[in-house]
C-alpha cells in the first residue's frame, strides 16, 4: 500500500475513534442512484426475497434512509461474494433465494469509514456486474419498465394474416411500435387492415422471439405480444446473470443455449461455427452441464439407454416386432451374445425383455456419422442425426435428452483438423467402420439456458421457457411483509 494511503486510512480510523459522523447518502446522489440501479437489476431478476425487500425499502418515500441504503449495499455485496463460489450449475438455475446475505465484519468496517469520508461511491462501483455492454441492457430495461406503466391488455384472438382486416389490428400495431419492430408514425389509411408494412414488422417481431417467420399472427405469437414489458424485463435480467457463467472462459470452447435451439464453436474468442441444434424434450430434460468433448466417433452405434428401451421401444415392439431388424438394432445379452428373434420375441410374451439393443453404424443409426464424446454422468453427448427434416421446425425440444448437431460434420472436421483432413475424414466416414478419435485438446462445453440477449439492434431477444425455469416470478413492485 502507498504511504499516501496508510495516512489516508489512519486518519480515517482516529476520526471514528473521535466520534466523527458520518456522511449521508444524500451527500452521494450519484453513488445512491447507482445502488438503486443494482439494487433494482436483482429484484427484477427474483433472485433472493431479502434483496428485494431490502431494494423496495431503499427507495419507497415511507421507508428510505440512509440505514436503508446501508442494509441493500451490505446485502448486494454479500451477493456477489457468495455468487463467486456458485458452481456452473447453480447459475444457471439461479439457486441462489436461499443465500445468506450476513454481511462480514470486514464488510460493514469498510462502509463505516466510507460513511465518514464520505466516499460511499468507491463500494458501489465495486458492485457494477460484468454483464456484456451494461449500457445497452440499462438502456433497454429503463425502456421497458416505462412501457410498464402502460395499459397493456391481451391482444390474443383470430388468426390473422395479411391482406386481412379486423379490428385488432390498429393494437398490434400500436404494440409493435411500442415495442420497437414498428417505426413510430407508420400509419396505414386503413386502421383495420393488415397491410404490408405491418407483416414485415410481425416478422422482425417474430424473428426477435425464435418464432416461425411467415408474418401469421397466431397462438405463438400473441402469447408474446402479449408478454408485458415488465415481465420482459425480468426474463432478460435473469438471463444475463445467467451469462455470468465463470470468471474466466477458456480461449476456444462450444457454448449449446438450450431454449434457443443453437449451437456456437469459440476459437480465441471468436464465434467460427454456429448451427441449429436439437435438445431434450420437457419430459426428457437435456441436463445444465460443464463438460468437454475428449473424442469424436465416427460411425458410431448406438447403445440405446434402458430408459429408452423400456419407454419407447419394448411397447412399440408388441405391435411391430420388425421394427427392429427394419431399424438395424442388435439384441444383446448380458455377456453381450446377439440374441436370436426368436428367443427375444419369446420373452414379450412374459412382459419382459432382460436385453440391451445396439443400433448398427448405417444410414438409419440414431447418432447419424459422428458422435462427440462428453464425460458425465448423465450419458449425454451431441451427435449427427439422419432426421434433418427436424431441424426445420421453430421448437426443437424433441430428443431423449443429448443435443442433435445440423452442423455435425464441420464440428468433427474443427476437432480433427490437426489430425485428419477434410478428405481423409470422409474417406474414413464412407467405410462405415467405427473409429474412436481421441481429439488433440479436450474442448470444453457449456449448455447453457440463456431465454433473453441484446441483438445488435439493441433489441432484446426471447425464447420460450421449454424447461420452465422462470415460472412464478415475484413482481418487485408489489409490496411484500415489511416493506
Amino acid at each position: 500500500m502507498k504511504k499516501c494511503g496508510v495516512v489516508h486510512w489512519l486518519w480515517l480510523l482516529l476520526c471514528l475513534s473521535l466520534g466523527a459522523s458520518a456522511s449521508s447518502w444524500q451527500d452521494e446522489p450519484e453513488a445512491r442512484l447507482q445502488l438503486h440501479q443494482f439494487g433494482l437489476e436483482l429484484a427484477l431478476a427474483d433472485v433472493h426475497p431479502d434483496l428485494t425487500l431490502y431494494w423496495q425499502q431503499a427507495v419507497s418515500a415511507g421507508t428510505a434512509s440512509d440505514a436503508a441504503d446501508d442494509r441493500l449495499l451490505l446485502a448486494l455485496t454479500a451477493f456477489w461474494r457468495q455468487w463467486g463460489q456458485l458452481s456452473f450449475e447453480q447459475r444457471q438455475h439461479l439457486g441462489t433465494a436461499r443465500l445468506a446475505l450476513a454481511s462480514t465484519e470486514r464488510e460493514r468496517e469498510q462502509l463505516r469509514l466510507a460513511a465518514v469520508a464520505g466516499e460511499r461511491h468507491r463500494l458501489v462501483q465495486q458492485l457494477a456486474p460484468g454483464f456484456a455492454d451494461y449500457a445497452a441492457l440499462r438502456a433497454q430495461l429503463a425502456r421497458l419498465l416505462a412501457l410498464a406503466d402502460q395499459p397493456w391488455p391481451a391482444l390474443a384472438g383470430a388468426t390473422l394474416r395479411s391482406g386481412e382486416r379486423h379490428p385488432a389490428v390498429a393494437r398490434i400495431r400500436e404494440r409493435l411500435q411500442l415495442l420497437g419492430d414498428l417505426p413510430a408514425g407508420a400509419d396505414s389509411p386503413d386502421p383495420d387492415g393488415y397491410d404490408d408494412t405491418l407483416a414485415e414488422a410481425v416478422r422482425r417481431f417474430q424473428q426477435r422471439h425464435g418464432l416461425t417467420v411467415d408474418g401469421v399472427i397466431g397462438r405463438q405469437t400473441y402469447a408474446w405480444l402479449d408478454a408485458s414489458p415488465r415481465l420482459r424485463a425480468q426474463l432478460l435480467m435473469r438471463s444475463m446473470l445467467r451469462t455470468l457463467i465463470g470468471d474466466a472462459l477458456p480461449a476456444s470452447y462450444l457454448l449449446v443455449n438450450i431454449p434457443e435451439y443453437r449451437l456456437r464453436l469459440y476459437q480465441d474468442q471468436a464465434m467460427v461455427l454456429e448451427s441449429d441444434v436439437i435438445v431434450g424434450k420437457g419430459s426428457r430434460r437435456t441436463p445444465i452441464m460443464h463438460s468437454a468433448i475428449t473424442n469424436v466417433v465416427v460411425n458410431p452405434p448406438w447403445n440405446v439407454p434402458r430408459s429408452i428401451t423400456t419407454k419407447d421401444i419394448v411397447p412399440r415392439l408388441y405391435q411391430d416386432p420388425g421394427y427392429l431388424e427394419r431399424e438395424q438394432f442388435e439384441v444383446l445379452d448380458g455377456d453381450g451374445r446377439v440374441v436370436p428373434a426368436e428367443e427375444w420375441q419369446d420373452s414379450l410374451q412374459y412382459n419382459a425383455f432382460p436385453y440391451r439393443l445396439r443400433q448398427r453404424p448405417g444410414s438409419r443409426n440414431a447418432l447419424g456419422t459422428y458422435k462427440f464424446h462428453l464425460p458425465n454422468n448423465d450419458a449425454i453427448y451431441l451427435h449427427d442425426t439422419p432426421a434433418r427434416g427436424l431441424f426445420s421446425r421453430d421448437s426443437r425440444a424433441l430428443s431423449s435428452g443429448c443435443v442433435r448437431v445440423e452442423g455435425a460434420e464441420q464440428l468433427a472436421q474443427w476437432l480433427l483438423a490437426g489430425q485428419w483432413s477434410p478428405q481423409r475424414l470422409a474417406e474414413l466416414r464412407d467405410t462405415g467402420r467405427t473409429r474412436w478419435l481421441k481429439v488433440d485438446r479436450p474442448l470444453p462445453v457449456f449448455m447453457v439456458y440463456w431465454r433473453g440477449w441484446l441483438g445488435s439492434d439493441g433489441l432484446p431477444r426471447y425464447r420460450d421457457d421449454i424447461y420452465d425455469f422462470d415460472r412464478q416470478l415475484a413482481d418487485p413492485f408489489s409490496p411484500r411483509r415489511g416493506s
